[in-house]
């Protein structure tokens, strides 16, 4: 393998996004720390999946990847060009490189427009191509993602879920983008059309080379796509490590409880890891030192007064004081 192959197309270092927010009539203001920290390298065809509960950040961290949102610290290259300026983050071919694969098929979709006008306008706004040419090309898209060449005069509301999100994947292909944002692109799919859909989206990422950022809660669809998974809770990554390491040997504990809540058809996997107990803490109000330690098992006095920082260990980064006991 190359080295140019290795290199990132899209970095984040230290990324965080805080948000200023008002309490209530007499309580004054606090503030919401929804990305804190996070730390990654996606190199070209490959993916990392980022995993968590609802109001872990991975949302926010969607929107910071995407440029639609900017960081209040840390940095993101694309291309290895700084994006964390607004000046920067602005450049027409910098959007261009990174687009956004909503969860929602029937929601993001215009249905006043056909589908080959769905697929047509992102290059009738960012190119000079004629519109025969922009036709051309929305016609091939349609072929790579497996639909008919009727469907390019057809309206949204004449199609299933899957088709529709089929429609999505084509528009946010149609710029040929270097990163590709998924935020629960499957979600909303039946079981049975998941899977062909996470299928197409691996082939077409082998084809074009796809950085694929994949956000997820569903642990058995990023078994299936993910090289790389990044857990988060409440805005921090607590372990990041290559995909088998992170499903056969968690070390955080929260990963093992979120793999414990995860159905396993293999009977000897069942009852080996501690269940998940209590709810996520305020964002407003996160406990101090390890964010986690009022719902681990393992906790010490340490654990609520220090919080860890993410270290390496047996081939994974995890944010645990306690990790060498595994």
């Amino acid at each position: 393998m190359s080295t140019a192959a290795n290199t990132p197309v899209i970095e984040a270092r230290d990324l965080a996004r805080h948000y200023a927010v008002r309490r209530g009539l007499f309580r004054g203001s606090a503030t919401v720390k929804a990305v804190d920290g996070v730390s990654f390298a996606l190199p070209a065809g490959r993916t990392l999946a980022v995993v968590g509960e609802s109001g872990c950040g991975k949302s926010t961290l969607a929107r910071l990847v995407t440029l639609l949102e900017h960081p209040t610290a840390g940095a993101l290259h694309v291309d290895g060009k700084d994006v964390t300026t607004a000046r920067r983050a602005a450049d027409p071919q910098l959007r261009r490189s990174v687009q956004m694969v909503f969860q929602n098929p029937y929601g993001s979709l215009n249905p006043r427009k056909t589908v080959g006008a769905i697929l047509e306008e992102p290059l009738e706004i960012n190119t000079d191509l004629a519109a025969m040419a922009r036709a051309a090309a929305a016609r091939a898209m349609i072929a790579k993602v497996g639909l008919r060449p009727e469907h390019y005069g057809r309206y949204p509301h004449m199609f299933s879920g899957g088709q529709r999100q089929r429609i999505a994947i084509a528009r946010a292909l149609m710029l040929n983008p270097r990163v590709v944002v998924a935020d629960e692109p499957v979600s909303a799919l039946d079981v049975s059309i998941q899977a062909q859909v996470l299928n197409l989206m691996m082939d077409l990422q082998e084809e074009f080379k796809l950085a694929y950022l994949f956000i997820s809660h569903d642990l058995s669809v990023v078994r299936h796509i993910a090289d790389a998974v990044m857990v988060m809770y409440l805005g921090r990554p607590v372990e990041h490590g290559a995909k088998q390491q992170v499903f056969e040997q968690p070390r955080h504990p929260y990963t093992r409880a979120l793999l414990a809540a995860t159905p396993s058809t293999d009977p000897s996997r069942r009852g080996q890891r501690q269940a998940l107990t209590g709810e996520l803490p305020s964002p407003l109000d996160p406990p101090s030192g390890c964010a986690f330690h009022k719902r681990c098992p393992h906790a010490t006095e340490r654990c609520a007064a220090e919080r860890p920082v993410p270290r390496e260990f047996a081939g994974a980064l995890v944010a645990c004081h306690h990790v060498e006991r595994g």
